[in-house]
Parts: C-alpha cells; sequence; structure tokens
C-alpha cells in the first residue's frame, strides 16, 4: 500500500471512530420528546397488536383528536410506519430502553457517515474529496443530533445517499442497478417522510430533462424508477389518504419560508458563501473547459439542482421545519467538498477552512455581521451567535443532562404506582412511556366530566411549551381529596431535546423552579364526580 493510501486509510478510520462516538455515546442519556415518544408508544403497541394502534387500552396517542391521525380501526395514519416498525423490531430484540429505541436510527446515522465516502470516492475517485465529504458530514451539529433521535431523520438522510449512488449508476450505464437503487431510495424516503422526497423527484426530473441526450435510455430508466416507486406509495397513499391532513396543517408564507429556510441552512447546515466561490472564479479566469463531459460532471450538477429544488418543495409543503432539509445534507457537504479542493489551491488554506467548518459556524456568521450592523432590529442574530459548534457537541455527549420532564418521570417512578392517572395539559406521551401511567390531557378532557379522580393532577406541562397555559387547579368542590406538594425541577428551556440546534438545549440548566403538583390522597377512594364545573 502507498503512502498515500495508508492516509487515506488512516483518515478514513479516524473519521469513522469521531462519528461513532458523536452518534452513540450517551445515546440513552436524555429521556425521549414527545415526537420520539410517539415513535416509541407506536412501536410498543406494533409489539403487542401487530399495528400500531393508537389505543392500548389505557392511553391514545395522538395529536389531532377526533380520528384525524387514524382509521376507523384505530391505526395511526397521520405519517407512515417505517420509523416504527424499526424501533418495534429493536424493542423485540433487545427490551424497551430509551437506547434501543434509538438505536436503528443512529446506526442509519453511522451508516450514512460510511456510504457518503463509499459514493463520492465511486463518483470521483479522489481520497481527498471523499475524506473531506465523509468528515463535513460527521461533524455537522444538524446531522449529529437529529441522528441520534428515534425517528426518521436519519433515514432520509441514508436514503438521500442511496439515490444519488443510484442516479450515478444510470449515467454510468449500469441502468438495472441504478434503477433498483434509485427507486429503493425515494421508497424510504416516502415511508420516512413523504414531505421530503418531492425534491428529490424533481431533481432528477430536471437532469433527466437537461441530460437525456448525453444518456441512451435515460428517459425509460428514469420511466421505470418512479413507476416502481408508485408502485410501492400508492398502498399508503389509497390506505391513509394523506391529502386529508391539508386542512388540519398551517397555511404559512411561502417567501418567508424561504428566507427562514436559507438562513437556517446558512448558519446550521452549510455557510453559503462557500458557494459563491465558483461564480467569482469563472468571473474573474474565464476558464476554456473543453473536454469531453463525464458521469461525474452530471452528478455534480444534479447536486447543484437538489438544492434549490428540495428547498423549494420544502417551503410550500405544510409546516416549518429544519429538518425537512436533511436530505440536502449529503448533496451540500460534496458540493462544499468539491468546491474547496478545486477552488483553493493552497493545501495549507484549505484545511485551515475546512477545520473552521467544521469546529464553529464563524464562515457563516461573519460574512453576514454588516447586515446585523445595518440592520440589527429585522435580523435574527439574538438566536445565531458565533460558536463552537463540534466542542459543544463533544462536551454535551459527555455531560450528563436533566430536564423538567425527566424530573417528573423520577419523581412519579418514585413516588406512583402503575395504573395511576395523571391529570396534565399535554399529551403526556414521555409519561406514558416512562412510567406507564394513564395520562389525561387537560386540553381535551375537563376534570368535572370525568367518572374517576385523577391520581394526580398537574398545575402545569411537564414540558415546557412555547405559551405557557394556564395554571390547572383541583375545583373546590373535590381540592379536599388532594394533597399539595411542591416538586423542584430543572428550569429547563422549551423541549431542550429537541434536535433543532435553536432550540435544543445543549447542557442541564442551572437553575431550578418550582412545579406545584396535587396528589390525591391515599384514603379517599376514586368516586365520581358528581358536579360540574
Amino acid at each position: 500500500m502507498s503512502r498515500v493510501d495508508c492516509r487515506a486509510a488512516a483518515a478514513y478510520v479516524f473519521i469513522l471512530l469521531l462519528a461513532f462516538f458523536l452518534i452513540f455515546y450517551h445515546l440513552g442519556d436524555r429521556l425521549m420528546w414527545g415526537d420520539e415518544a410517539e415513535t416509541a408508544l407506536l412501536a410498543v403497541n406494533i409489539d403487542k397488536f401487530g399495528l400500531p394502534k393508537v389505543s392500548d387500552g389505557v392511553n391514545t396517542i395522538t395529536y389531532m383528536g377526533d380520528n384525524i391521525d387514524t382509521d376507523n380501526n384505530g391505526n395511526w395514519t397521520w405519517s407512515p410506519w417505517l420509523s416504527e416498525y424499526l424501533t418495534a423490531a429493536s424493542f423485540k430484540l433487545f427490551g424497551q430502553s430509551t437506547t434501543v429505541a434509538r438505536l436503528p436510527f443512529a446506526i442509519a446515522g453511522f451508516l450514512s457517515v460510511a456510504l457518503i465516502a463509499f459514493v463520492v470516492y465511486r463518483i470521483y475517485g479522489s481520497h481527498e474529496i471523499s475524506v473531506m465529504s465523509m468528515l463535513l458530514l460527521s461533524t455537522s451539529e444538524v446531522f449529529v443530533l437529529h441522528v441520534r433521535q428515534c425517528r426518521y431523520y436519519s433515514l432520509v438522510i441514508f436514503a438521500e445517499i442511496v439515490f444519488i449512488w443510484g442516479v450515478y449508476m444510470l449515467l454510468k450505464g449500469r441502468r438495472v442497478a441504478g434503477i433498483a437503487l434509485a427507486a429503493a431510495a425515494l421508497t424510504i424516503q416516502f415511508y420516512g417522510n413523504y414531505i421530503v422526497v418531492a425534491g428529490s423527484v424533481a431533481a432528477f426530473v430536471v437532469l433527466a430533462v437537461i441530460s437525456y441526450k448525453r444518456y441512451d435510455r435515460l428517459w425509460r430508466s428514469a420511466s421505470a424508477i418512479f413507476i416502481f416507486f408508485t408502485l410501492t406509495a400508492l398502498p399508503w397513499i389509497v390506505y391513509a389518504r394523506p391529502w386529508r391532513q391539508a386542512g388540519y396543517a398551517g397555511r404559512e408564507n411561502i417567501a418567508e419560508k424561504v428566507v427562514y429556510y436559507l438562513w437556517e441552512m446558512n448558519f446550521h447546515i452549510v455557510a453559503l458563501v462557500i458557494f459563491i466561490v465558483p461564480p467569482i472564479y469563472i468571473l474573474i479566469t474565464s476558464p476554456n473547459d473543453n473536454r469531453q463531459r463525464q458521469p461525474a460532471d452530471d452528478i455534480e450538477m444534479f447536486l447543484w439542482i437538489l438544492i434549490p429544488s428540495v428547498a423549494a418543495s420544502v417551503s410550500v409543503a405544510p409546516g416549518v421545519y429544519l429538518r425537512y432539509l436533511l436530505p440536502l445534507l449529503p448533496a451540500v457537504y460534496v458540493l462544499q467538498s468539491v468546491i474547496l479542493i478545486r477552488y483553493i489551491g493552497s493545501k495549507a488554506i484549505r484545511y485551515i477552512l475546512v477545520l473552521t467548518l467544521c469546529l464553529t459556524n464563524y464562515a457563516a456568521y461573519y460574512p453576514l455581521y454588516p447586515i446585523k450592523l445595518l440592520d440589527p432590529s429585522n435580523v435574527p442574530f439574538k438566536i445565531h451567535q458565533p460558536r463552537l459548534s463540534l466542542p459543544t457537541l463533544i462536551r454535551e455527549t459527555y455531560a450528563p443532562y436533566a430536564d423538567r420532564t425527566g424530573d417528573v418521570v423520577r419523581f412519579l417512578k418514585k413516588e406512583g404506582a402503575d395504573g395511576q392517572s395523571v391529570y396534565i395539559a399535554d399529551s403526556g406521551m414521555s409519561l406514558i412511556f416512562y412510567n406507564g401511567m394513564r395520562v389525561i390531557n387537560a386540553k381535551s378532557e375537563q376534570i368535572g366530566n370525568l367518572k374517576e379522580l385523577p391520581d394526580w393532577i398537574f398545575t402545569e406541562s411537564v414540558a415546557v411549551q412555547a405559551k405557557k397555559a394556564p395554571p390547572i387547579y383541583p375545583p373546590k368542590e373535590i381540592a379536599d381529596n388532594y394533597i399539595p406538594i411542591s416538586l423542584k425541577v430543572h428550569a429547563s428551556g422549551k423541549s431542550g431535546s429537541i434536535p433543532e440546534p435553536d432550540m435544543h438545549e445543549s447542557f442541564a440548566s442551572k437553575d431550578m423552579e418550582e412545579l406545584l403538583v396535587f396528589r390525591k390522597k391515599a384514603d379517599k377512594v376514586q368516586t365520581a364526580v358528581q358536579k360540574k364545573y
């Protein structure tokens, strides 16, 4: 093995070890937040009933209520079931825990790091581009936070790399492999979250329109991919009728969403200033490239098309979530690597830039700093500050974490009992998973309409919410049945374990606050509440 190959091999091994640490270390340290707990609870019901039933006879898993997110048989239909079945398989093999719930998705994230290195090397034949793409992906704050979740996030990233691989195989003339890989990738994305698949499909259509004359039977291959994908997606479309959800989703301003996604992409995914380098280089040098186009050139064009395609498609879709941009991660990190290697001649400068991009968000922040000076009132710099993102991730991985939800879960494990009921102003999915209690959501159930008195009444939500609801107290007619308890909990932020960087809480709050809880007296028999309040 040559000296260069030894160095490349060492680099691959080092990055894989770094990725393994960032993805798997203390994977179960934080309790699951609401969306994760929803996936885990549906997985538990899959292991019980074979299907993702929303009710286990004690609790009902719902966000919208009134059978909006279920079918007539009580099966979950708000989102496809791939994540839930993967989690159910993990539970069946290893038992129920936070780590086990997240394990399949962490594995998919780790495989994404290895796969991007393999695919990029197949495309460019360059260890440097491959290693750099791998490093940028594995040290991405958005990537690491999302693949450590019991959600579909890592699946759509992995599938996007497979899709890029499939498109490249088509361009190389390997039609059967290309069709199989591309169709499988689109199917995985669809059954992870069908909102994110549209951008990949649109980008491939544009590529086919532009380059079909250079590739024999490209349109036939594209048609085969879409036929196979349609056949795999059609059962869910017919069964779940996802268009019904449009009436219950928010209707946001599309232009504002585009600006938001570009802003968040710059600060959390890739410094957009990097993408200015190629046009500046072309303007200055006027390069004359007469060589014959290769599949690598067209796959690179596809990656460029993919960025606006995904950004546009998710801006039209309902909801505003950074996670909808996850399919862009492989494309932007490959392009970023290509730009740095192709246009930055000095290796020393190139590697300094790579380290800066991996360790910090400085390249995203400081080029935009003049905007802050010109009009600070309209620029959200209060959220985005210069920071050492990778060192913070590493410190966070080591540091023990505690939050309000965890404090309540531990309190109820100690003071509560199986079969007890909790009256609280949220869905309480974390309490259902970790405590096995019956959760009564105060937003949909009035305490005066309950047949039995709840064992616990929480005056506030367990999870910190954007808008604090009025506190809940036992009505005076039943107040004598309860003992007030003042519980000290961490003054954590809203959904501190959520993976979106602007909302994610890296470290436990040092401040504590009081949470008032009412416990039913042991000598009181649960009786029907006679009066309406």
